[in-house]
């Protein structure tokens, strides 16, 4: 069940060197680090392998864990003798053979020694296992939630950005299909330009108002539409609200992670007593294996020398002493082992309360992984309705936008007519300069020809100069037709130099302004300074330019005024563009204000200056009253300027200097400016007319010249002294 990821950068060579650090960080035995340490510094890494059969609803709990050996097989029968008491020819005597079950006795003991010993290190290999295995499942646990998390967190975020930007668009288009029908009415008020409506008479259709321009029922379908994918993608998005909610919250993957981290805290637990209590009990079942053993090899000793030699008594008295000194061994080694055995029980159970806990968490997480999954694809389906929504709306916007449209329409208008008719003034006065040339220069040959040119000789007009007497050419250009005039509604002069009817209705209309065109027009400004009020000299109307322009024809002075014509209604439309209101409104308004506003604004301001002046009088009236009542009581709670304050002298400061503290109650740190002191005498009394607050610095410096500690805080007083005796 187990699938391995076919990526070619878990077959680096530096991928594996971290897999490598990390088994050997693991193996506990050949590493001294903690167990489960949070800090990895080293750069290892972890590959966990998961299998979904066993994390499934149908697959079974894990079976118990049980380590072995759970139960030691002790021999009933000693091992082989080193001693051949069968290969003596004579009978063994009674004695011998008590000997020889000294020595069976011994090495059955032994036996039984080295089972325990041999068993006390397979239940300690055993234990360190099963700990290191839980240890291991705790890593995996811990990787598997903290991969969780970023999903988790990715999500959050993803949440976040997208409610934002949901909501905001959604409650833009709720505002726009609350508003249509209202947008819709509003529209049938503003009536179309006459121009206009003769327009479309000639084409057969009657247009009087802007809502005629719009196809009523199908936007009112369209909205119609929108308003129920609006209403569905709000009902998305709560079911998706709920999908997010369900997904938990920090507070509860908090409360998880403390879990957690307690089943951590007891593997941690549980290496520490099988390294202390597991090691403790294999190291003494070593040293009584190690007794028994030097034990068997003394009786062998003692027996041999009691066969060899007479001393057969004295044997038996040996072997019982060492008998009786062996006795407690193989009971103290059982009871170790089954403190040993219980120790396994214990880490048995353990574990498989782990095993079981491992698949309810892994499931958890899994079942999380997947509900983020299936969020976040929700996320994006909602993302691409979202999207469309906005697609759909942008023809509701058409119509919200159609009055500004409207008005930008006529302003553009206005502009390119401006534009025509300045091309054509332009052309045509250049053709008339082209026209005068041309006849200045006929006179000019005919002068020529009439005078000196009558003694020339044939040469002169056959071979030298043969167009001599030819009248200049007739320059004729051919100029574009400017057929788009032709196509463009005539909106009319009113709406270049004044507002029309439409306009007005759209805030103003358009007027004209022109203070950029006055310095290069020096004519139109010297118009607009004769000939509009003081208030009004930056608005040039184009058809207030007479033909009093100073020009050289007229033709040069309708250019120039087509030109300037131009110019303010690029102008105006920009001026449109940035306030919302034509350059006429702000005149309007000027006028239409009252004329005494002005002075009664300036009497106010003049009553508020005096005031002013009144408060500040009194400010100064009410210090000086407060100056004169300086009291002359000694301060001794607090110290402020005027206050009058008693200097007893403490000792010398860094200077060589007496130094001067004021008399306080629970108010220290006040000492009296060197300034003041003269001689040496037993008090000041003064006046504070100056305090200046400081903080104590190094001991020895100018920072600290009365010995405080560093960081103290005290204020230095300048008097006005007002009794020091000499």
């Amino acid at each position: 069940p187990y699938k391995v990821p076919r990526d070619s950068t878990l077959q680096s060579e530096e991928i594996l060197h971290s897999l490598r650090l990390g088994d050997m960080e693991d193996n506990l035995l050949i590493s001294d680090k903690e167990i489960l340490s949070t800090t990895e510094s080293t750069g290892a890494k972890r590959l966990f392998l998961f299998s979904k059969q066993a994390l499934s609803m149908q697959a079974p709990d894990p079976p118990p864990c049980v380590l072995e050996p759970m139960t030691l097989k002790f021999p009933a029968e000693p091992s082989p003798s080193p001693l051949q008491f069968g290969s003596i020819e004579q009978q063994l005597s009674p004695l011998h053979q008590a000997l020889e079950v000294y020595e069976r006795r011994f090495m059955l003991h032994l036996d039984h020694g080295r089972v325990l010993a041999d068993g006390a290190d397979l239940r300690l290999t055993a234990s360190r296992t099963c700990v290191t295995e839980q240890a291991v499942m705790a890593r995996a646990l811990r990787a598997a939630v903290s991969n969780l998390s970023v999903h988790f967190n990715g999500t959050l975020r993803l949440r976040s950005e997208f409610t934002s930007d949901f909501q905001s668009k959604t409650s833009a288009h709720a505002s726009l299909l609350q508003r249509f029908e209202s947008l819709m009415n509003s529209l049938s008020g503003i009536q179309l330009h006459p121009s206009l409506v003769t327009a479309a008479r000639a084409s057969g259709r009657v247009m009087e108002t802007l809502l005629d321009t719009v196809p009523v029922e199908r936007e009112r379908a369209w909205a119609a539409q929108c308003q129920t994918s609006h209403q569905r993608l709000i009902s998305m998005f709560s079911d998706l609200e709920i999908s997010f909610s369900e997904l938990g919250t920090t507070t509860s993957r908090e409360e998880e992670a403390r879990q957690d981290l307690e089943v951590e805290e007891e593997i941690k637990v549980l290496w520490k007593e099988v390294e202390g209590t597991g090691q403790q009990i294999r190291d003494r079942q070593a040293e009584c294996l190690k007794t028994l053993t030097s034990d068997h090899g003394e009786v062998v000793k003692v027996i041999m020398n009691a066969i060899s030699g007479d001393g057969v008594q004295n044997a038996f008295t040996v072997l019982e002493k060492m008998s009786q000194a062996s006795a407690d061994l193989i009971p103290s080694m059982r009871k170790d082992d089954e403190i040993s055995m219980q120790l396994m029980e214990k880490l048995a159970s353990s574990k498989t309360k782990a095993m079981k806990r491992m698949k309810v968490r892994l499931r958890e997480v899994s079942v999380a992984q997947s509900a983020i999954q299936r969020v976040n694809a929700s996320v994006g389906v909602l993302k691409e309705a979202l999207a469309q929504q906005c697609d759909n709306m942008i023809h509701l916007e058409h119509v919200s936008e159609l009055p500004d449209a409207y008005r930008d329409f006529i302003s553009e208008i206005c502009r390119r007519r401006a534009y025509g008719g300045a091309v054509s003034s332009s052309s045509t006065a250049m053709m008339e300069r082209l026209a005068s040339l041309r006849e200045d220069e006929v006179k000019a040959r005919e002068n020529f020809l009439r005078g000196s040119g009558r003694h020339l000789m044939p040469a002169f007009y056959e071979i030298f100069a043969p167009t001599l007497p030819t009248p200049p050419p007739l320059f004729t250009p051919q100029l574009p037709a400017m057929t788009e005039m032709d196509n463009m509604p005539d909106v009319g002069p009113d709406n270049v130099g004044g507002s029309s009817s439409a306009a007005s209705q759209m805030q103003g209309g358009i007027s004209s302004a022109s203070s950029l065109t006055s310095s290069s027009h020096p004519q139109a400004e010297e118009i607009s300074t004769t000939d509009n009020p003081p208030n009004e000299h930056l608005i040039v109307s184009a058809d207030q330019t007479d033909n009093g322009m100073i020009g050289d024809s007229s033709a040069n002075a309708a250019a120039d005024r087509r030109t300037l014509m131009y110019e303010n209604a690029i102008l105006r439309q920009t001026i449109e563009r940035m306030g919302s209101k034509a350059p006429r409104t702000y005149i309007d308004e000027a006028k239409d204000r009252n004329p005494q506003s002005a002075i009664l604004g300036n009497l106010q301001n003049e009553l508020k200056d005096e005031k002013t002046e009144v408060r500040k009088m009194r400010e100064i009236i009410r210090k000086k009253e407060a100056d004169e009542k300086i009291c002359d009581k000694i301060s001794h709670s607090s110290f402020k300027v005027h206050d009058v304050a008693l200097f007893m002298p403490t000792g010398r400061g860094s200077g060589g200097k007496r130094t001067y503290l004021a008399f306080h109650t629970n108010c220290p740190h006040h000492y009296l400016s060197i300034d003041n002191i003269r001689g040496t005498p037993d008090f000041v009394l003064g006046r504070i007319v100056y305090q200046e607050g400081l903080v104590a610095g190094e001991l020895g410096t100018e920072a600290n010249p009365f010995g405080l500690h560093v960081g103290t805080k005290f204020f230095v007083n300048t008097v006005e002294v007002l009794n020091s005796p000499s």
